[in-house]
């Protein structure tokens, strides 16, 4: 599998979870950077492409949360 669609799902699948739990919703974009930040220590070659490859997926499904929320839910509890 291409290492940019890997860290795209990676990063998609971590912000979906928003659905379960919504502050969930920023995991994926966490990830993101925690893990180029841990290549940048040196545990592997950090690469900005990687990081905007997960942050994509992260942003796409957490749009996908945002539509499927249910706001008045979100006022009142």
């Amino acid at each position: 599998m291409n290492d940019k669609l890997a860290h795209f799902i990676v990063g998609f699948m971590l912000s979906i979870l928003g659905i379960l739990h919504f502050p969930l919703i920023l995991s994926g974009f966490f990830f993101a950077i925690g893990k180029e930040l841990f290549d940048a220590l040196g545990n592997g070659k950090p690469e900005t492409k990687d990081a905007i490859a997960t942050a994509c997926g992260a942003g796409i499904a957490s749009g996908i949360v945002l539509l499927s929320i249910d706001y008045g839910f979100l006022l009142w509890h």
